[in-house]
């Protein structure tokens, strides 16, 4: 009788070993099996996540974006990512797509007139920099461009702030995969 038991115990085991199949190599990426490592179904912080991205302005105009077939890699949570980029993609699943708002505060910073600063035309010719708008000039102060020249004063002004400074940034985002490992 015992053993009896025991062996319909074992055929009951095997049978519902036989019932758990694994996700194939192909449907790997939509299932999150990566390698024989299952990751979290949901971004936490400390993963790493591919997906594809755009990031638009207030006037629709496109400021960043992956390409086609060319997804990005991002760790969460670590500080590489602004804080209104990382914190919306927490919680987010495998194929999910989300709209990320992200408020000049939580991006880039507001614009600080501060951050303009009046230099002599001939700080720049003396380093070899034209003296042209837009063009981009790196000093002890970090990266800036150059706002506006004024031939009468020989000065120009050159903004420090990040060019994304006080702005407000959306995010059209898809999850390909989430992993523990990059």
């Amino acid at each position: 009788m015992n053993r009896m038991i025991i062996g319909l115990g074992i055929i009951f085991i095997l049978f519902l070993a036989g019932c758990t199949e694994l996700p194939s190599k192909e449907s790997a990426g939509k299932s999150n099996l990566l390698g024989e490592t299952i990751v979290t179904d949901t971004i936490q912080k400390g993963n790493y996540v591919t997906l594809y991205y755009k990031g638009t302005l207030d006037d629709n105009s496109i400021f960043d974006q992956t390409q086609p077939g060319s997804p990005a890699v991002f760790q969460i949570g670590v500080g590489s990512l602004i804080k209104g980029f990382d914190d919306g993609l927490l919680g987010m699943k495998v194929g999910e797509t989300k709209t990320i708002v992200i408020p000049p505060e939580l991006a880039y910073g507001g614009f600080n007139p501060d951050a303009i600063q009046e230099v002599d035309i001939q700080q720049l010719a003396d380093a070899n920099i034209p003296i042209l708008i837009g063009i981009t000039v790196q000093s002890n102060a970090g990266s800036g461009k150059i706002v506006e020249v004024d031939e009468t004063t020989n000065k120009v002004k050159i903004d420090f702030n990040h060019p994304l400074a006080g702005k407000t940034l959306t995010f059209e985002v898809e999850i390909v995969k989430i992993s523990n490992k990059p």
